[in-house]
């Protein structure tokens, strides 16, 4: 597991019986390695037990179902994807802003693998009874609400919220498609990696004597 993801979901060297905190962190950052290696749904709450070296009864303690350390996993990781968005929203303006943004999204994933792909590349199970039920869901849509309080600020002029939204959500779904290639193709013939990042941001920022761009909706 890459040092991000284990600072993000700490869980370093076995805790005695007894630190209820200590163990739950524990779990959770065997839970993120498994799933991320072999995907959410292969992966039983048994193998995971004794990663951690504890019996299964023992981690139902912490978490009473799979589903349920599933959603905690998800939402620190989207939890994490926000408070780096969060951090920068403030530090610029203009295209510079919504580079900074993208980057900062880009760079979350790139650095914490393992926490991107059981958030936003492994298919996991919802609950049914909508938003309020789903509070893994919940964490990425506050990530993407950052997004879209740039995408307002630098490109929202005029726009109506359906554009706004449209053009927000295929900023993001740009963003995902890039780091998603990067992380599952590494030995594609890529250019040099850097550059590239660099060139797809520009992409999507508006043109920088541009006026604020118009999105069929308005």
């Amino acid at each position: 597991m890459d040092m991000d993801t284990a600072r993000l979901i700490t869980g370093t060297g076995r805790k005695p019986k007894g630190m209820g905190p200590e163990r739950r962190e524990e779990i959770l950052a065997h839970a993120l390695r498994l799933f991320s290696e072999h995907g959410v749904h292969t992966v039983s709450t048994r193998q995971i037990a004794g990663a951690v070296g504890i019996s299964q009864p023992s981690l139902y303690a912490y978490f009473p179902t799979k589903q349920a350390l599933v959603e905690e996993v998800c939402k620190r990781a989207f939890g994490a994807l926000t408070e780096r968005m969060r951090a920068v929203i403030g530090q610029a303006s203009g295209r510079d802003l919504m580079a900074t943004m993208g980057r900062a999204y880009v760079d979350f994933g790139l650095s914490q693998p393992d926490a991107y792909r059981v958030a936003f590349m492994i298919e996991v199970a919802r609950p049914d009874g909508g938003l309020a039920q789903d509070p893994a869901l919940m964490a990425g849509i506050e990530a993407y609400l950052l997004h879209r309080e740039a995408v307002v600020k630098v490109m929202g002029g005029g726009l109506s919220e359906e554009a706004i939204d449209l053009l927000a959500q295929s900023q993001w779904a740009s963003l995902h498609g890039l780091v998603s290639l990067l992380i599952a193709r590494p030995t594609f013939p890529w250019v040099d990696r850097e550059r590239l990042i660099e060139a797809h941001i520009d992409s999507l920022l508006p043109p920088p004597t541009a006026k604020p761009s118009r999105v069929s909706g308005t």
